[in-house]
């Protein structure tokens, strides 16, 4: 953090949507640990295929969910949805993780730090 607003702010880089990607530091090894599993509930990763950007979740999303996704998210949706899929053949070099769902964006770079509100949003939806 220091580094960002020491260095990149003063040289007129705009990271305040960034600053969402952290997270306070926790106090104990419990928290930390409660935070990891919170992370990855129900977000397993992500990978860009092209401009799009697939999230691969471990359980599929309820239709709400889906549509609260949309109204919270829609600033950083360059074009289209957000939608729920499956795996594209673009990834079939992870086999492992094939038969995950995925969501599929095609959002705006310059918004990264709102990625992170993203995640803690689809960890906390409802699912199918």
């Amino acid at each position: 953090m220091k580094f960002l607003t020491d260095r990149l702010l003063k040289l007129g880089f705009n990271f305040t949507r960034g600053f969402f990607v952290f997270q306070k530091s926790r106090t104990n090894v419990e928290e930390a640990i409660a935070e990891i599993l919170q992370f990855y509930k129900i977000y397993h990763s992500a990978r860009w295929v092209g401009q799009r950007l697939v999230v691969r979740i471990n359980h599929r999303l309820s239709r709400k969910a889906m549509v609260d996704l949309n109204d919270k998210f829609a600033d950083i949706v360059r074009s289209g949805e957000i939608v729920q899929g499956v795996a594209l053949r673009q990834e079939k070099n992870e086999p492992e993780i094939w038969d995950l769902p995925r969501l599929f964006l095609t959002p705006y770079r310059d918004r990264f730090g709102r990625f992170r509100q993203l995640i803690d949003a689809i960890n906390c939806s409802s699912l199918a």
